[in-house]
């Protein structure tokens, strides 16, 4: 699976998410995905790039 998402450190020190084809931090809600201590970036980025629950990995034959 092709993520779409990528963690960058910024030049602060601290995280940021990046949706990989626009190259715009990413948001959830009103939430811009910046300013983030590197525990909650990784959290969220393997919450952002997990596949969605319920989809079945198998194509339909």
């Amino acid at each position: 699976m092709k993520h779409k998402y990528e963690r960058v450190l910024e030049p602060t020190d601290t995280w940021a998410i990046f949706e990989i084809e626009t190259g715009e931090p990413a948001s959830i809600g009103d939430r811009l995905l910046i300013g983030l201590d590197e525990s909650e970036a990784d959290k969220l980025l393997a919450t952002l790039n997990a596949e969605p629950k319920g989809r079945n990995k198998r194509s339909a034959a």
